[in-house]
C-alpha cells in the first residue's frame, strides 16, 4: 500500500503557508482541519479582497497577511516570511500562476516542499494534490512500467461520494470572489492576475454564454440523439480547451487553441479515410468567450467532401461521444484520460502528464486517422489505480472536499 499525497504533506510537514486557492472557501476549511485535526501551524497568503473574503478562518490574525507589494518584490517577500517562520511546506492551487511559480522557486532554494492542488483528473468527483507539481508540471515517470510495478501496492478506492454538484456552484462562487476582488481593487493595487481581471468583462460573457446555451439547446439535443443512433458511423472527438488555460498557454507549443484546431483539420483534410467523421466539441466554460464556428465553416466551404463529415458542437454530454466514438485528439485534456476509461486510443498533442508509450498514441497524428494505437488496458489500469491511490481525493472545491476527520499518526 502507498501514502497518498494528502497524508504524506500532513506527516512530513508542520509550519505550512497557503498561498492562492480555488475560488470559494476551500482553503478556509483545509486551513481550519489542518489546525483543528491535525494539530499544525498554518499560514495564509491573500493577493486581493477575493482572496481574503473567503478566507474567514479561525487562524491566528497575524497568520494571516495580505500581500500588497509590487509582483517583482515578492520573491524577496516570501523568501524573509518562510524563514522567519520556519515554513516547511507551501501549498497553493494552480502550480502555473505567476505568484505560485515564484513560490516554487523559493521552495526549491530553501528546500521546504512545495505541493500543488488541482481539478482532478478524474473528474467529476475528485480534486488533484501532487507533490512538486501537476499536470504536465507532475514529476510521475513517463513510463508505463513504473505504473505496472506499483499495481502489487495498490488499493481499490472506497466508494466514491458524489459531491460535485455542477456548474451553479463554482459560478456563483466566481461570481462573489470577482465581484468583491474587483470593487476592492485599491486595497490591492499591485495585484497581479493570471487572467484578465474586469467584472464587467466576465458578466457581459457570462450573460453571452447563457443566451448561446439556450439558443444551442435544441440543436445539440437533436446531435445527442444522432449519435445514439449511430448516424455518423465511425467518428473521432476532437475536445477544445479553453483559451486563455494554462494547459494551452504553458503545457504545449501551439499559439492558441485556434492554431491547433486548424493543425487537426489540416491533418484531417489531408490523411484521414473518406469515411471518418470528426466532432470538435467546444469547451463548455468557453462558450461566452470565443466562437470556432468560422473556422469550421471556411473549411467545409473550401472542402466540400467534409460535408456531413466535419461538425461543431457545445453542450452534447461528453460521455455519449465516449460511448460511441473510435478515437480522440487533444491538447492536453483531461478529456483524454475520460477517453482512455472507455478503451478509446487517444493522442496528446501537447504536454501531458498521461502520454506514456502504452497508454497513448505515440506516433504522428497523420497515422493516427487511419491506424490508431489502443491503450494497452492493464497499463491504464494501473496508471488509474495509482493516481486514484496516490495524488487524487474525493471531492470538489466547490461543494465539498472529504477530509479524513482523524488526526495521521
Amino acid at each position: 500500500m502507498i501514502v497518498d499525497n494528502l497524508t504524506e504533506l500532513v506527516t512530513s510537514s508542520q509550519r505550512i503557508l497557503l498561498l492562492q486557492g480555488p475560488i470559494g472557501p476551500f482553503f478556509k476549511h483545509f486551513a481550519d482541519w489542518l489546525v483543528n485535526v491535525q494539530g499544525k501551524y498554518v499560514y495564509k497568503l491573500n493577493f486581493n479582497a477575493g482572496d481574503k473574503f473567503y478566507f474567514s478562518s479561525a487562524l491566528e490574525q497575524q497568520s494571516i497577511i495580505d500581500y500588497r507589494d509590487t509582483f517583482e518584490n515578492f520573491e524577496a517577500f516570501l523568501l524573509q516570511l518562510c524563514q522567519e517562520n520556519e515554513i516547511d511546506a507551501l501549498v497553493c492551487f494552480g502550480d502555473t500562476r505567476p505568484y505560485h511559480q515564484v513560490a516554487k522557486r523559493v521552495s526549491e532554494q530553501l528546500q521546504y516542499s512545495f505541493w500543488a492542488f488541482e481539478e482532478g483528473y478524474f473528474r467529476p468527483h475528485y480534486v488533484t494534490l501532487e507533490k512538486e507539481g501537476v499536470n504536465a508540471f507532475s514529476p510521475l515517470p513517463r513510463d508505463e512500467k513504473f505504473f505496472l510495478d506499483q499495481l502489487p501496492n495498490l488499493i481499490q478506492p472506497k466508494q466514491l461520494l458524489p459531491v460535485a454538484k455542477g456548474f451553479c456552484p463554482m459560478a456563483w462562487l466566481a461570481s462573489c470572489y470577482y465581484a468583491v476582488a474587483c470593487c476592492n481593487k485599491k486595497d490591492y493595487p499591485n495585484y497581479r492576475h493570471h487572467r484578465i481581471y474586469n467584472l464587467r468583462y466576465y458578466i457581459k460573457l457570462w450573460v453571452t454564454s447563457g443566451i448561446k446555451r439556450t439558443w444551442y439547446l435544441w440543436k445539440d439535443r437533436q446531435f445527442a440523439k444522432q449519435v445514439k443512433q449511430l448516424k455518423f458511423g465511425d467518428f473521432y472527438i476532437l475536445p477544445l480547451q479553453v483559451y486563455d488555460d494554462s494547459q494551452v498557454r504553458i503545457h504545449c507549443d501551439f499559439e492558441s487553441v485556434e492554431h491547433f484546431l486548424i493543425y487537426v483539420l489540416d491533418s484531417f483534410v489531408q490523411n484521414a479515410p473518406s469515411y471518418l467523421t470528426l466532432i470538435v466539441k467546444h469547451h463548455p466554460m468557453d462558450r461566452g468567450f470565443i466562437s470556432y464556428q468560422p473556422i469550421i465553416d471556411r473549411y467545409i466551404k473550401h472542402y466540400p467532401q467534409l460535408k456531413n463529415r466535419l461538425f461543431y458542437i457545445h453542450d452534447v454530454p461528453m460521455p455519449i461521444l465516449l460511448r460511441h466514438g473510435k478515437g480522440m485528439i487533444t491538447l492536453n485534456s483531461t478529456s483524454g484520460l475520460s477517453a482512455l476509461i472507455h478503451n478509446m486510443p487517444v493522442i496528446a498533442l501537447g504536454r501531458a502528464n498521461y502520454d506514456i508509450p502504452g497508454i497513448t498514441h505515440q506516433r504522428s497524428l497523420a497515422e493516427f486517422w487511419n491506424n490508431p494505437q489502443k491503450p494497452d488496458p492493464m497499463a491504464f489500469r494501473a496508471y488509474h489505480l495509482y493516481h486514484l491511490n496516490k495524488t487524487q481525493i474525493n471531492g470538489s472545491f466547490y461543494n465539498k472536499v472529504i477530509l479524513p476527520s482523524k488526526k495521521f499518526l
